[in-house]
């Protein structure tokens, strides 16, 4: 049987002042009948426990704290998207929509005996040149996007990570390696097709909804479900082209990392990123820097523009040139490409955005990790995660532009506890926790500030949305989602004064 009690959910009435706890009960069986008597026939309802379930439906990226579902539901077309939102919206049940399964964050554990709704079905990609607009499905991963786009010689700004949907990626801002040139993805969204929670299909773009429009480009899935996107593209940089440096430097050399790294902070080239994985090495004895460098050029101007990383004589150096759509493949030793595509990883995250490099701060955090992962085994497996992107792009953008809120984060900055056990989760998160902490006293900000994509679940809605944005955020919340469907991924409260 089904039970929602929202007011006993874990955080749900600290963020949203429900009242009353209010329950319904049906049975996973009648909510398969139910919806497959009236959605498409082109469409896919079962229950988790149908062998269908496992081989249809997108598994997710981490197993921790995830959401639980006791039926799968995969709408063929917007209408029957709109029908499973009307219907949970009827019945008093939880629903989340899923493309690439990459949401990560453990608020989205408050989600139990719930639908999941697949967009799977939504995979159309339509690139116009003439135009230089690209309309695509809400299922639609960025290793399809790049793809299509490198063939006919346009790029977009996508992230890093291949097998991540595009529209998850869009609706909470998007940042990735083209966003020096060309800022966010959201930055770049034209109109949107969208599901509210007030069951209406909605167009909604600068013209048609704007004040929906500005809260979908960094807080969109607070208030429905994306099934048709368009967005604007551009003539591909270098023809497409692009070159990687891998490189490790020995834990001992890591100031030098970061004074290289200040040097940039304010002055990166937009077409060039600097990636770090900051981990423990058995081999070598303690924390090693793996670092890749990615230029939109040939390899000598990426030699140059790298120069002062390559000037610490690095070690295992090793350089690439390839098409746009493949450097995820190669980055980092191939460490994006080799988790990307997992599935059912424990995986305990911690984010915070750096809007400066503080090199003694950062040294001492090395400090502490070398000590703590020697000393425990069980700690090993936690990385450190470093993306630095030109900020010419994002601040291109004016602030009040959208709900995106971090424009002019020096450092993308993550601490990922994977874990071969559940068992050892608990560990992990005590110790992101602790890392979290001591590099927020070098971010440059006095507060916690982290970019909701990245974050664990525990920071809060000032964190994801700011202080300045979180009022216009949830006046959005009784027009758009008045029965508060979308509350389970880093919510935007729906009414909002500072506690």
């Amino acid at each position: 049987m089904i039970t929602l009690r929202f007011a006993a959910l874990s955080g749900l009435a600290y963020f949203f002042n429900l009242d009353a706890a209010y329950a319904y009960t049906s049975s996973p069986e009648q909510i398969v009948q139910d919806l497959k008597g009236s959605l498409s026939p082109g469409s896919e309802v079962v229950l988790t426990s149908d062998p269908a379930f496992a081989k249809d439906f997108t598994a997710r990226f981490s197993e921790s704290h995830s959401p639980g579902f006791v039926v799968g539901a995969k709408p063929a077309f917007v209408t029957d998207v709109q029908k499973v939102v009307q219907y949970a919206s009827r019945n008093n049940l939880s629903f989340l929509a899923t493309g690439g399964g990459h949401g990560y964050t453990w608020s989205l554990g408050r989600l139990q005996n719930a639908i999941q709704l697949d967009m799977g079905n939504f995979q159309t990609i339509d690139i116009d040149s003439a135009s230089n607009t690209m309309t695509i499905g809400g299922g639609v991963r960025i290793e399809n996007v790049t793809q299509e786009l490198q063939a006919v010689g346009r790029e977009f700004p996508v992230g890093t990570c291949g097998t991540v949907g595009v529209t998850g990626f869009t609706l909470g801002g998007g940042v990735g390696p083209l966003g020096g040139l060309y800022g966010t993805a959201s930055d770049n969204l034209l109109s949107v097709e969208m599901v509210t929670g007030t069951g209406e299909i909605l167009d909604v773009s600068a013209t048609s909804h704007p004040d929906l429009f500005y809260g979908v480009r960094g807080a969109g899935f607070n208030y429905g479900i994306a099934t048709s996107l368009q967005y604007r593209t551009f003539p591909a940089t270098n023809e497409g082209r692009v070159t990687v440096i891998n490189a490790m430097f020995p834990g001992p050399t890591n100031r030098s990392v970061w004074e290289a790294a200040n040097s940039f902070v304010g002055q990166q080239p937009p077409d060039f990123s600097i990636l770090f994985a900051i981990r423990f090495n058995e081999t070598m004895g303690g924390m090693t820097v793996v670092g890749s460098f990615i230029f939109l050029g040939n390899e000598d101007q990426t030699r140059q523009v790298a120069k002062p990383f390559l000037d610490l004589n690095p070690l295992y150096v090793e350089t690439f040139n390839a098409a746009y759509d493949n450097f995820s493949l190669i980055a980092l030793y191939n460490d994006i490409s080799d988790i990307g595509p997992r599935r059912g990883i424990n995986l305990a995250p911690f984010t915070i955005n750096l809007y400066k490099v503080d090199v003694d701060n950062l040294v001492s955090v090395m400090d502490f990790m070398n000590m703590s992962l020697t000393q425990n085994s069980d700690l090993q497996a936690a990385t450190l995660s470093w993306a630095q992107y030109s900020s010419d792009g994002f601040l291109s953008y004016p602030l009040e532009s959208s709900a995106f809120a971090y424009r002019d984060v020096a450092i993308w900055f993550s601490i990922d506890g994977f874990s071969e056990t559940v068992d050892q989760l608990p560990l992990l998160a005590q110790f992101g926790s602790e890392v979290r902490s001591r590099v927020q006293q070098g971010s440059g900000r006095p507060d916690l500030e982290t970019y909701v994509h990245f974050s664990h679940g525990d920071e809060g809605p000032e964190a994801w949305y700011t202080k300045g944005k979180l009022p216009g955020l949830s006046a959005l919340k009784p027009i758009y989602d008045p029965q508060n469907l979308f509350v389970w991924y880093n919510p935007v409260p729906s009414s909002w004064s500072r506690y």
